[in-house]
């Protein structure tokens, strides 16, 4: 099939000059302004060529040469019925000599077929669940010292309070679907495919003995993608969480999440946004409530095929109801991936976060101020054949330390994972 169609395109215009030549003298401009279209296309402007083949044959609409052309860059476009289109035209055409037809003949045939199959594609699906086990040595993030100081007193801790250690099981599972539009979209020089993408996944972590502190998650996604075909994709993610802390149902986060990607060679640069709304339902919670502004870049350098780097900054603001809830927050990771054997990896990041609260502490009477580290070690491995065919395994260690100026908010905590993941 796509060595049927290189030979069209490659053939159109010769054979179209046949159908035409004897009867119709192109003038010099038309003929440049028909050269200079084709140049276009064939230096990747597809959506350029287009217009100047629009605009030639407005004004020369018997330029038969012309119109297969222009049947030819719909067709790159993946705009299979403009295509078509302007093919059955010159085809219909009595001009036209039944060697000519045959050849036009076979490229409609051609274009049918793939229109017929890109529908058939159109939708795509995936889906995938999760097993895991892990040990939490802090599971409420208690502070590391037993006691700590307010105004020159100091204050013991309740046990109950302190570091809580615990085992922990996962369950996750999550169904994608994507729609691919038909044809294309102008923007740039290249045609772009949009897509819209949708999904639903659920997440529990449930402590053993530590259940006040088990979490269950419902995400809900949509929105639309764009993907060129030269060197850049984009996104605009529409998200709804809602989480259980315990037996409570604690907040509801809705979210909208763009994106853009350019690639250059081995180097992506990401730019990335969000404004999420936080919605609290406990009346305890509910001065946490209020909005949040993000802004971010990521950088990812290829240096091979097993082996890559990835760096990135980001700064958001947190409303809220009161001001000592409300914060500002800078961070920024550094990651590397290793491609260590045949369907495996490792992979290891650092996450550096600092955080400045608004107002006074109650109690301490000062402005909180926390700087937290978290350094993460994982592996994973993906079986692509035998009984485990399609299933993955993978093991994470994390450990996080956070430093703050208000005592009872220090504290570092180690977690490790294991998982089992199934992927249809």
């Amino acid at each position: 099939m796509n060595k049927l169609c290189f030979k069209w395109m490659s053939a159109s215009a010769l054979l179209a000059v046949t159908a035409t030549s004897a009867a119709i003298e192109v003038p010099a401009e038309v003929e440049a302004q028909y050269q200079s279209a084709i140049e276009s296309r064939a230096n990747g402007d597809i959506y350029g060529a287009i217009d100047q083949l629009n605009s030639l044959l407005s004004s020369s609409p018997y330029m038969h040469r012309a119109r297969l052309e222009l049947a030819v860059s719909y067709y790159r476009a993946a705009r299979y019925e403009e295509a078509r289109k302007n093919a059955q035209e010159v085809l219909s055409n009595p001009d036209t000599p039944d060697s000519v037809k045959e050849t036009i003949q076979m490229f409609i045939d051609q274009l049918d077929s793939i229109a017929e199959a890109d529908d058939t594609r159109r939708h795509s699906w995936d889906a995938s669940i999760s097993f895991g086990l892990g040990h939490d040595d802090n599971v409420n993030a208690g502070p590391g010292s037993e006691s700590f100081d307010i105004n020159g007193l100091t204050f013991f801790l309740d046990p109950e309070d302190g570091e809580q250690t615990d085992a922990f099981g996962t369950i996750s599972g999550s169904v994608n679907h994507s729609y691919r539009m038909p044809g294309s979209v102008n923007i740039g020089s290249r045609p772009v495919q949009m897509l819209w993408q949708s999904g639903v996944s659920l997440y529990r972590k449930e402590y053993q003995d530590e259940h006040p502190y088990t979490v269950d998650v419902i995400s809900l996604n949509t929105g639309p993608a764009l993907i060129s075909r030269t060197n850049w994709r984009a996104s605009l993610d529409f998200r709804v969480d809602s989480v259980r802390l315990g037996d409570d149902e604690l907040s509801v986060y809705t979210s909208a999440n763009p994106s853009v990607t350019w690639v250059d060679g081995k180097n992506e640069y990401t730019l990335r946004g969000q404004w999420m709304d936080r919605d609290y339902k406990q009346a305890s919670d509910t001065n946490r409530e209020g909005e949040r502004y993000l802004l971010g870049v990521d950088y990812t350098h290829n240096f091979s095929a097993v082996w890559a780097l990835k760096a990135g900054v980001s700064s958001y603001k947190q409303d809220a109801k009161v001001d000592y809830r409300e914060f500002d927050v800078a961070e920024g990771y550094l990651s590397a991936i290793w491609l260590a054997w045949t369907d495996g990896a490792v992979y290891a990041r650092v996450n550096y976060r600092e955080t400045e609260y608004d107002g006074l502490e109650p109690a301490f009477n000062v402005g909180r101020e926390e700087d937290e580290t978290k350094y993460i070690l994982g592996a994973s491995h993906n079986f692509k054949a035998g009984a485990m065919q399609g299933w993955g395994v993978g093991a994470r260690f994390s450990y996080s330390d956070n430093q703050s100026n208000v005592d009872i908010y220090e504290y570092d905590r180690k977690v490790i994972n294991f998982d089992l993941t199934k992927r249809f």
